[in-house]
């Protein structure tokens, strides 16, 4: 008896696997610091847990709100240019292009993580809707914690352009 109850107990968590959504079946997917991270409703975020923007006086920006968390990938461009299928290297430099990561949106603890390095690919535009790779990494002084974000992905996402 001890070993089908055993049995059944590797074969459900083994299941329980197998209907994990893979990322790339995902808008928006990336891990931090080695886990999962997606974006769900939030009661910080003014919009939906996900969305793009092409700010047409050069500044495209994808929003992932999660909880309390907010993650962020920002490509500076010229006023009127459009976001292009290619490579950005992500800096630190707040104006420019970054990758940004929030881990408490609270109105007293807020501190914007902003990429020490780092590289956005755009790897398909049609129809106003965007796919790419994303990863980088940033440090917390107040927490003096480094946070590695890898495997970022983002597929056929929606942007709005005003």
């Amino acid at each position: 008896m001890k070993k089908l109850l055993f049995a059944f107990l590797i074969f459900s968590f083994s299941s329980c696997q197998l209907f994990e959504p893979k990322p790339e079946s995902e808008k928006f997917y990336c891990k931090l610091n080695g886990k999962a991270w997606r974006p769900e409703k939030s009661s910080y975020s003014l919009g939906p847990p996900l969305k793009g923007e092409w700010n047409k006086k050069g500044r495209f920006t994808i929003y992932a709100f999660s909880g309390k968390e907010l993650m962020l990938l920002s490509i500076k461009l010229n006023p009127n240019e459009s976001p292009k299928v290619n490579g950005y290297i992500l800096g630190s430099i707040i104006s420019e292009t970054t990758g940004d990561y929030y881990y408490n949106r609270s109105e007293t603890n807020a501190e914007r993580l902003t990429s020490k390095s780092g590289v956005l690919n755009i790897t398909k535009i049609e129809n106003n809707q965007v796919s790419g790779t994303f990863e980088f990494t940033t440090r917390s002084n107040i927490q003096n914690k480094d946070y590695k974000i890898t495997r970022g992905q983002f597929n056929n996402l929606t942007y709005s352009a005003f």
